[in-house]
């Protein structure tokens, strides 16, 4: 018998986004196209493909209010959900402060009840001017929306308009495998986790550079919102750099540089892998890191809760309740508790006892 043809399979994606991010849409565009382009060259036997599904393209004038027409016409049936915002959050619905929140509540209410849509939200850090009253408006709903997604770790940053692209890309890929690694468990249990690829030079002494930088802002910088801003756009920067030192994350773990041990969170967010787990669980304990690098550390576990295997599932649940006890050492910081409280949720879901 010849040896059977794999199925083709669309891995759909939906754009979340108010309409002062039109740059971020048509690059989102033109990131899928290359992917495809991509994979019809190197793997066209896998039959891949990906297909955006946007409101201009996938839906149609018709009777009710707007959202609630996109609503009934696109199913909640795709596999990504990308959102996008930087100064404003966008136009009210019946059910929520904008069609773009709407979006998300309901693909995250699906989410609890399956592995699918894998959720990235994406706020862009560029300088937005001084607003008008309406504006302002906006922007408070932003921040607000903002803030509660920081609490369940589904907020990437990116640092420009032009830059979304770079960041979209390698947050697709990485979805990409998720989802496609999520699909293969159902007849396999058990999953070999890929070898790291070969130390890209340039990465690392870029990811070097900025753990220097991320020290300098810790200990020039006055505490407070912009510090964390900045710190938060140099670990998203990181991450971008995570493919190309991914072998380097024990070493960077072994440093007595925080910045060092920062890169080592960038790259298990991006790459979990089961034999770190215990050494993020450590990284939220107050006295050995400090609550930034614990927050990121909250999340890298919670990415590892929705990417590894059952047969980690254990290892998983021990990591994270020894982290939830060392976040409970500084109650005040409620971002990371919440973090961790969301990654259990997920491993419940996943893994139900």
């Amino acid at each position: 018998m010849p040896e059977s043809l794999p199925q083709p399979r669309t891995i759909k994606i939906f754009l979340a986004s108010p309409s002062d991010v039109v740059e971020e849409r048509d690059a989102l565009s033109r990131v899928v196209r290359e992917i495809n382009d991509v994979l019809a060259y190197l793997a066209p036997e896998k039959h891949l493909n990906l297909e955006l599904v946007r409101y201009e393209t996938h839906a149609y004038p018709d009777i009710g209010p707007p959202q609630s027409v996109i609503n009934r016409q696109i199913p909640l049936d795709y596999d990504i959900l990308v959102g996008v915002m930087w100064s404003r959050c966008g136009t009210p619905t019946e059910r929520a402060a904008s069609g773009t929140i709407e979006e998300f509540q309901r693909a995250s209410e699906r989410r609890k009840q399956s592995h699918l849509p894998r959720i990235m939200f994406y706020f862009c850090d560029e300088p937005i001017p001084i607003p008008d009253l309406a504006g302002l408006d906006q922007l408070t709903g932003v921040v607000k929306f903002r803030k509660e997604l920081t609490n369940t770790g589904y907020t990437w940053t990116y640092p420009s308009h032009g830059k979304f692209a770079e960041y979209a890309r390698q947050g697709l890929l990485l979805a990409m495998r998720d989802i496609l690694l999520e699909k293969s468990r159902v007849s396999q249990v058990e999953t070999i986790e890929q070898p790291p690829q070969p130390i890209d030079s340039k990465a690392q002494a870029e990811i070097l550079a900025l753990a220097s930088e991320y020290e300098r802002v810790r200990r020039e910088m006055p505490a407070g919102g912009a510090r964390t801003s900045r710190m938060a756009a140099i670990f998203s920067e990181m991450r971008t750099k995570a493919p190309g030192v991914q072998a380097l994350a024990e070493q960077f773990e072994q440093s007595s540089s925080p910045g060092s041990r920062l890169a080592a969170i960038a790259i298990l967010q991006m790459f979990p892998t089961a034999q770190h787990l215990d050494w993020l669980g450590e990284r939220l304990d107050p006295n050995v890191e400090k609550p930034f690098v614990g927050y990121q550390a909250a999340v890298a576990l919670l990415e590892a809760a929705r990417s590894l295997s059952s047969q980690y599932g254990a290892q998983l649940k021990s990591a994270l309740s020894r982290a939830r006890t060392l976040a409970q050492k500084l109650p005040s910081d409620t971002d990371r508790i919440n973090v961790l409280k969301t990654a259990e949720e997920e491993l419940q879901r996943r893994f139900p006892v």
